[in-house]
């Protein structure tokens, strides 16, 4: 359930770009490195990642231990 809310709020933060997250020294690397929307992308794959690997252990499709 943990990594379910990881994503999840990777994915909210991602949306709504809060200036704790977003200008942060590893989102702001990130961004000179790639630009905004390269990061939103890279951002919204990571947090639905693991938003499915979260879904995937609470139902047990995989193990997490």
């Amino acid at each position: 359930m943990i990594l379910l809310f990881l994503g999840i709020f990777t994915l909210v933060c991602t949306f709504y770009k809060p200036s704790f997250y977003w200008e942060s020294r590893k989102a702001k690397s990130m961004r000179k490195l790639i630009g905004d929307s390269g990061t939103t992308a890279l951002y919204y794959l990571i947090g639905l990642s693991v938003s499915v690997i979260g879904i995937f252990g609470a139902l047990g499709i995989i193990s997490l231990k």
